[in-house]
């Protein structure tokens, strides 16, 4: 009956298992294989997340701050009020 009861969860005992493998993760090395399959696949996404972590973090090292702006004045719109506009002719055709 035990393998029975390991192939349905109700989806509450599921989401506390998988609550349970968060708080409890342990490395690939160190999870026993019969451990319930909800634990056993909840620590093997924390693995996929902890590999995107990673990853992004890898990228955000080569990112280099602007320094901050403390003034307290708000910027407008860019003008460039030096550049008188331009009219072009168009040529007509007749």
């Amino acid at each position: 009956m035990e393998f029975a009861s390991r192939l349905f969860t109700d989806p509450v005992e599921e989401l506390r298992l998988r609550r349970w493998a968060r708080e409890n993760y342990v490395s690939v090395e160190s999870r026993d294989p019969a451990w319930h399959a909800v634990v056993l696949d909840e620590m093997c996404r924390k693995d996929e997340e902890r590999a995107a972590v990673h990853t992004y973090s890898a990228i955000s090292r080569r990112i280099v701050p602007l320094a901050p702006d403390h003034s307290r004045l708000l910027h407008g719109p860019h003008r460039d009020l030096g550049r008188l506009p331009v009219l072009l002719r168009v040529p007509v055709v007749e």
